[in-house]
């Protein structure tokens, strides 16, 4: 199933000079295939449970980078056909509970002894992202004053996927003060990671980023 959502997405979804970074590679198929592994048996019991992981790793790594809705529709009804086709399933087991959403930051306790586990209650959720903000502007001189809503948890969740996962990386694209900053702040916080983050200043030169990095690197 797996293979071929990436073959017709590799097909269907070209890149463009809109769409430059619909580039798609073997990589990608990897990536679904950490996702699914990062859960364990408590996690994910039933044949609906791990087909519901298996298309979060793929809305993550191929929805994710999409710009449009019709590109985006266009990936869930291939996602749909392959597991209604596939395994017998229909679209309201996997969807009629609501969004798919997993995550390992529910329970709040260390980073090893978390279990990558699908969020069923979203209230409960938002609820503990709360939770996780006003613990970390206990510890801050600025403290962020964010309204956590819904689709702010939705984004703060996807940024703790990434961190979690080894080499974890992504370019955020928004206009400024779409919340880019406040939400990786709190992702990195909440997977327990020191964040390191450039002051571009006036005069701000290539000698200072060589300076920057270098002091980053000798932090890692």
């Amino acid at each position: 199933m797996t293979l071929s959502i990436y073959n017709n997405v590799a097909t269907e979804l070209k890149p463009t000079p809109t769409k430059s970074h619909y580039t798609f590679n073997l990589r990608d198929i990897s990536k679904i295939f950490q996702g699914l592994c990062s859960a364990n048996a408590k996690s994910v019991e039933t044949t609906t449970d791990i087909v519901k992981l298996w298309v979060h790793e793929n809305y993550r790594v191929f929805r994710d980078r999409m710009v449009s809705d019709d590109d985006r529709n266009k990936l869930n009804a291939l996602i749909d056909k392959e597991y209604v086709h596939a395994l017998n399933l229909t679209e309201e087991q996997i969807h009629g509970s609501g969004r798919i959403i997993f995550g390992d930051y529910m329970n709040g306790i260390e980073i090893e002894s978390r279990n990558y586990e699908i969020i069923t209650d979203i209230n409960s959720m938002i609820a503990k992202f709360v939770d996780y903000l006003h613990d970390y502007n206990e510890g801050v001189k600025h403290p962020m004053r964010l309204v956590m809503f819904l689709e702010a948890c939705d984004h703060v969740s996807r940024i703790c996927r990434i961190l979690r996962q080894p080499k974890g990386h992504a370019l955020l694209l928004g206009v400024g003060g779409s919340g880019r900053q406040s939400l990786s702040k709190l992702a990195t916080y909440i997977n327990n990671y020191h964040l390191y983050q450039i002051e571009v200043t006036k005069g701000f030169n290539m000698s200072m980023w060589r300076d920057n990095l270098r002091e980053c690197l000798m932090q890692c």
